[in-house]
């Protein structure tokens, strides 16, 4: 097996993984009166468990290199996760899914905005591509568009900037190290107010809890691993198979059909993503 088709495999497990996150958040029923910010807590304290004992088993530092960067990161990421847990709240799984992944537009965006990279024609075209996409998914025969596809974008644009921050940060410090601590703020930024308006889970909310802390922690890992044996323009579009995923679930788990307009939105989405990630 190429280190190729190795990275490309297990790109392909991190989006599976990755795909049910909003799976487990939708899964929580609405009326066990558990917040967001419960459900934040539950995802972050797995993943800052289990990245703090692989830290300490390879003897690595906790201390960045750059503070001031990684907690720009983290808290640029935690509001990206506050916007798109409260989207899959309010909207079908495969639309939020799909919305959210413009992430990797704006980061071409914010890096010609603010790290001067250039940007070439046919990223300008992807862009376009991916942005028509999103405007069928959020239908566009309705007069206003709704507050949760405002979510849901806003989720891709906090993102982007997150990942943008990624750029300058992995020059110095490693990526469990900026799991761990993206993962403790949002513990750190959404415990009081789960200990104070939170809802003890029960047998009905424990395992979705655990599924969102789990699966997100399998996907990070599995996804740092993929980019150590290929470079990330030959994996990362691998990534948008968890809009596929996200489709596959919304059929089966929850019967729920996407209309056309919605899976042409999907896959210009993920056209325009093969084709940046093909010619950048």
């Amino acid at each position: 097996m190429t280190k190729e088709t190795r990275a490309a495999l297990l790109m392909t497990a991190a989006a599976f993984f990755l795909s049910l996150v909003p799976l487990a958040v939708k899964l929580v029923p609405v009326d066990s009166g558990i917040p967001t910010s419960e459900k934040l807590v539950a995802r972050g304290l797995v993943a800052a468990v289990f990245t703090f004992i692989l830290l300490k088993k390879r003897k690595e530092s906790l201390v960045s290199a750059r503070p001031w960067l990684l907690f720009l990161r983290s808290a640029l990421g935690t509001i990206g996760m506050v916007l798109y847990f409260t989207a899959l709240e309010k909207l079908p799984l495969a639309d939020t899914v799909t919305i959210n992944k413009l992430s990797p537009f704006f980061v071409l965006l914010f890096s010609w905005l603010f790290l001067k990279e250039k940007l070439k024609r046919i990223q300008i075209i992807a862009i376009f591509i991916a942005f028509s996409g999103v405007a069928l998914v959020a239908h566009p025969d309705e007069m206003s568009i709704s507050n949760a596809v405002i979510f849901a974008l806003a989720s891709a644009v906090f993102a982007g900037a997150a990942y943008t921050t990624l750029r300058a940060l992995r020059k110095y410090d490693s990526p469990l190290r900026v799991v761990f601590w993206f993962s403790l703020f949002s513990v750190v930024a959404f415990l009081p107010k789960t200990i104070s308006g939170g809802v003890m889970p029960t047998g009905t909310t424990i395992l979705p809890l655990l599924g969102i802390g789990i699966a997100g922690v399998l996907g990070q890992v599995l996804m740092t691993a993929a980019y150590r044996y290929a470079p990330g323009g030959k994996v990362a579009v691998y990534g948008y198979l968890s809009v596929v995923f996200s489709v596959i679930w919304q059929i089966s788990v929850f019967g729920n059909i996407p209309s056309i307009m919605v899976l042409t939105g999907a896959l210009l989405v993920m056209t325009g993503g093969w084709i940046n990630y093909r010619y950048r």
